[in-house]
């Protein structure tokens, strides 16, 4: 391949799409790095003489720069093939909300190109797998809540920035907005559902914002303030994402009948889950858990196909709970 072609293929895979820009001096110094010397006059020539093959385009406005135009397409060098474009088909579908807005922005022209190639494979057994893969909420499927993209934008921009965002938050059951200067730690999503990790004003405790729930936000030019050794890992594995009723780890002691313990042979509670057969064609499972709200409702969800042994305290909770339901139903 002539060494001019190869120059050109250089420079070009420099050039950044809308909106970033480079300037014809900070492709000379690239150019240079890679072994090629050419003069500045020639580059912006070659510059010119290529955005009239290619979607380059130079900013009239100072500082001046060249890029491709934001919705060109992408120009495959090697060309697309279409286990990647099944890869980018599937990460446009599952990764649109935990992606930052500027890369979902960036990788738009490469999800386009992604459909193109898919829709052009006809015959490939891969073309059709999108149409054969879901995924599925493990409980009940609920319409997801309405979002603010702007706002989920700005708490991503502030997440990825650094910066402490101004908040307008409605909690749950008021009708009245409050303001908080929140310092952004985490973001993480449950379901559609998504959840601001984050501290608040001069507070060091992490607290968790629905970001449903915040009606405007603003990202500001200060810097957050991390929180004192958080880890998103370890903030998850605390189980401070569930809604805690104590900090107690509970000895859960349970009997099921084999066809509701199944899935507890696959998924177990916990690491040391323990699982006896018992003579009486139930399963005896034990294991250690954290204290929460959604231990309570996996438990009611097995209606009278389980019993909850131990701890005595969480036992007779259940049972009252199952008193007061067969009163409800009574009464009907």
């Amino acid at each position: 391949m002539p060494d001019t072609v190869l120059r050109l293929m250089t420079m070009l895979r420099h050039v950044p799409r809308q909106p970033s820009k480079v300037s014809a001096a900070w492709l000379e110094g690239q150019l240079l790095e890679a072994g090629y010397q050419v003069s500045r006059r020639s580059l912006e020539r070659d510059l010119l003489k290529l955005s009239k093959v290619f979607p380059l385009t130079m900013d009239a406005h100072k500082p001046r720069g060249w890029s491709f135009t934001e919705r060109s397409a992408v120009v495959d060098l090697p060309s697309m093939d279409v286990h990647t474009a099944l890869a980018f088909r599937m990460a446009e579908a599952h990764l649109q909300q935990v992606l930052p807005a500027a890369t979902r922005a960036s990788l738009e022209p490469h999800f386009a190109r992604a459909r193109l190639v898919l829709q052009a494979a006809s015959g490939n057994a891969l073309q059709a797998w999108p149409a054969k893969v879901r995924v599925l909420p493990t409980g009940l499927a609920l319409l997801p809540p309405v979002l603010d993209r702007s706002v989920l934008e700005k708490v991503q921009v502030a997440l990825l920035t650094d910066k402490r965002l101004k908040l307008h938050y409605r909690r749950r059951g008021e009708s009245e907005t409050k303001h908080y200067v929140a310092h952004p730690q985490g973001l993480v999503w449950r379901g559609a559902v998504g959840y601001l990790l984050c501290t608040l004003f001069d507070y060091s405790d992490v607290v968790q914002l629905a970001v449903h729930r915040i009606e405007a936000a603003e990202v500001e030019k200060a810097a957050r303030k991390p929180a004192a050794d958080f880890s998103l890992d370890r903030q998850i594995a605390s189980a401070e994402l569930d809604f805690l009723l104590s900090d107690d780890i509970l000895a859960l002691e349970l009997r099921m009948p084999e066809f509701a313990a199944v899935k507890l042979r696959e998924t177990p509670l916990c690491a040391d889950q323990v699982l006896c057969e018992l003579p009486d064609d139930r399963v005896a499972i034990s294991a250690r858990v954290p204290d929460t709200v959604q231990l309570r409702t996996w438990l009611l969800g097995f209606g009278a196909n389980v019993e909850v042994v131990g701890p005595p305290k969480l036992r007779l909770e259940v049972a009252e709970h199952a008193r007061r339901m067969n009163r409800v139903y009574q009464s009907g």
